[in-house]
């Protein structure tokens, strides 16, 4: 390398000095108790941290957590240049969502100060700083959020955002089956003449309502060859109809079956895997779409065999029937409730949402809203138990969270270590 290069890289060199050596002054702390806020944009230090200055003395927090859980490390420098941390007493102050304080305590590690507990996520506080060092006192406040937006009331209440308090609930288990609707069979009739002969009268056709002892049709009898009336057993609808006039009834030959349809059958099929959590007795939803209204019943019968070509069990549910909406023949979905348990604390399914690789819901304080990391356990339609991650009592968006999610994704409330 000649002169001239060497001159050169000297000059590259001063540069950049010259250059850190500014940006450390344009940082400008709160210092000795100043209350100063920190500079908007955080200063990154050659770890990758924050770099917290004031003279020649700077301090670079950073939270390392490759390979371990989330730790503070601490780095320490006098001109720009790394100094032994055994110089420095240091705490850290975490001020979080809600008014809790974790106070993080420092030992020595290698070339930097090691944090006593974990910082456990999400990691979004206001922070507080003190530094000691050579009878000098440096003192920081900066925030880092992550997770966290601010909404106005009218914005709110704008966005339709429900707020709930987190509390016990009772959670269902249940099974999804399908199923179909099917007359109730214990009361159903087959009407039969007495006498073999010819179809003189047919007074009911498909469909039509039958009063008891209503007379159905007129049968000129074969022997006799006297007309009789064929009357209904029982009140109910015609199901099936199965002469026409002129013709000629056998003996024992049915010619109309009529159902009670004040209540029906629904005959749902359960796959094998769900056999052993069926119950008599237990709750079961209806549901046939649109044009019915949905209903609830139980259990009433359990088959003891299996079907053999679709490997299901049937399970049978008796429902009223007084407006006739529940039609023969109709295909239905229901959900039977296999267990049903009240669990201490719990939150509003339409509540959780995702953030990064989490479920959170999010908390309101005022103003605030902040993601709280939840272990979600038993849940259903309705409700999500909370295994961890939430308080009981603690204010949640329990509808149209998903308002926040959009508005902390605009703000930009992102991991910043």
């Amino acid at each position: 390398m000649n002169k001239e290069q060497i001159a050169a890289v000297i000059l590259v060199l001063l540069a950049g000095i010259g250059l850190t050596w500014l940006v450390l002054q344009n940082a400008k702390p709160a210092v000795n108790g100043g209350g100063e806020a920190a500079a908007a944009e955080a200063v990154k230090g050659p770890h990758g941290g924050r770099l917290l200055s004031e003279g020649d003395f700077a301090a670079e927090v950073t939270i390392f957590e490759r390979g371990v859980p989330p730790e503070f490390r601490v780095f320490f420098y006098d001109k720009n240049k790394l100094i032994d941390p055994a110089e420095v007493k240091f705490t850290i102050e975490l001020h979080r969502f809600g008014g809790r304080v974790d106070k993080i305590g420092f030992s020595t590690r290698e070339d930097y100060l090691l944090g006593d507990q974990e910082i456990v996520e999400p990691h979004s506080f206001d922070v507080k700083v003190i530094a000691e060092r050579r009878g000098e006192t440096y003192r920081w406040e900066y925030d880092s959020y992550e997770g966290r937006t601010t909404l106005t009331p009218e914005a709110v209440k704008n966005s339709g955002i429900v707020i709930e308090t987190a509390r016990p609930a009772k959670i269902k288990t249940s099974i999804k089956v399908h199923g179909r609707v099917l007359p109730n069979e214990d009361r159903m009739a087959h009407i039969i003449p007495r006498y073999p002969g010819i179809v003189k009268q047919i007074r009911k056709r498909l469909g039509d309502a039958v009063a008891k002892d209503e007379v159905v049709a007129v049968v000129e009898s074969n022997e006799s060859l006297q007309s009789y009336d064929v009357k209904s057993s029982i009140a109910g609808t015609v199901l099936k109809k199965t002469i026409t006039q002129g013709e000629f009834v056998k003996e024992g030959e049915a010619i109309y079956t009529v159902a009670d349809l004040g209540t029906v059958w629904v005959d749902l099929n359960v796959h094998r895997k769900d056999f052993d959590k069926l119950k008599i007795g237990q709750a079961v939803a209806i549901f046939a779409g649109e044009g019915t209204a949905n209903a609830s019943g139980t259990v009433s019968y359990i088959s003891p065999f299996g079907a053999e070509d679709t490997q299901t069990m049937l399970a049978r549910v008796e429902l009223p029937n007084p407006k006739g909406g529940w039609r023969p023949g109709l295909f239905v979905t229901g959900e039977i409730i296999v267990e049903e348990a009240t669990v201490p604390l719990a939150v509003k399914a339409s509540a959780v949402q995702t953030f990064r690789d989490w479920e959170v819901v999010f908390m309101q304080d005022g103003n605030v809203f902040e993601i709280a990391i939840l272990e979600v356990g038993r849940r259903d339609a309705e409700w999500a138990e909370v295994v961890s991650g939430l308080s009981l009592g603690q204010k949640y968006v329990a509808d149209n969270s998903f308002v926040i999610k959009a508005d902390i994704g605009k703000s930009g409330a992102t991991h910043d270590h």
